[in-house]
């Protein structure tokens, strides 16, 4: 079973699992903290205790994990200053920004769902932007779908982000939560290739069940009236 690792030497973290929020009670369970989370449930998962350390820019714990040293990192720099948070840890640990995957949420994706990459563009995420800016942009990330607000303009886009999931949000979440953790799991082990072959293989297969879903779902006298007119 996974472990705290509390005689490992800090050169030894072999990578760093960051997950994206903003520090504060007023933020706590919103849709923009879904990084935090992730690293809740993952550290759930592994059946170990949550134990963060404060740090200067950053609460950090650090776990093994299937023989890796893993830091798993929480910005307390607000989301726009990510990058800050992470750049010292790289220094830190001599490690290159490959070793580093970074979970976080995206309107771009629809909730219940989430998408590994590797690189791409940041879509507007302010923490993407500037990890990308401060740090490099070869980074492996998770992104947690969160969908997007009905009349979508820039102001319903903050609003949006800086919400609460509504309980239908919060029952895809946990649907969605169990892939998530296993492609973390999977980076650690065998790296970005496998564990997005597996994440995106996975979210595609349970769209097009729901997409099969949808067409059994049509009504009968739809089905009735296309049979008629053929």
């Amino acid at each position: 079973m996974p472990e705290p690792l509390s005689k490992i030497e800090p050169e030894e973290i072999d990578r760093i699992i960051v997950g994206l929020g903003n520090p504060g009670q007023e933020y706590a369970g919103t849709r923009h903290n879904l990084g935090y989370r992730a690293l809740d449930e993952f550290l759930r998962a592994l059946e170990i205790k949550r134990d963060f350390k404060a740090g200067r820019k950053s609460r950090t714990q650090r776990i093994r994990v299937g023989g890796s040293n893993v830091l798993l990192v929480r910005p307390t720099t607000f989301m726009n200053r990510s990058g800050d948070a992470l750049k010292p840890l790289l220094q830190k640990y001599e490690l290159e920004i490959s070793d580093v995957l970074v979970v976080h949420d995206d309107m771009d994706i629809s909730s219940g769902k989430a998408k590994m990459r590797q690189g791409g563009g940041a879509a507007g995420h302010k923490g993407i932007i500037d990890i990308s800016e401060k740090c490099g942009a070869g980074f492996t990330r998770i992104k947690i779908g969160i969908g997007v607000p009905e009349n979508r303009d820039n102001d319903s886009d903050i609003d949006w982000v800086l919400g609460k999931p509504t309980e239908e949000e919060l029952e895809s979440l946990e649907s969605v939560m169990p892939g998530v953790i296993e492609a973390m799991r999977i980076w650690i082990a065998d790296g970005t290739v496998k564990a997005m072959t597996r994440l995106n293989t996975v979210m595609n297969a349970e769209g097009k069940e729901e997409s099969k879903d949808k067409e059994n779902d049509v009504p009968d006298s739809i089905n009735e009236s296309e049979s008629d007119e053929r």
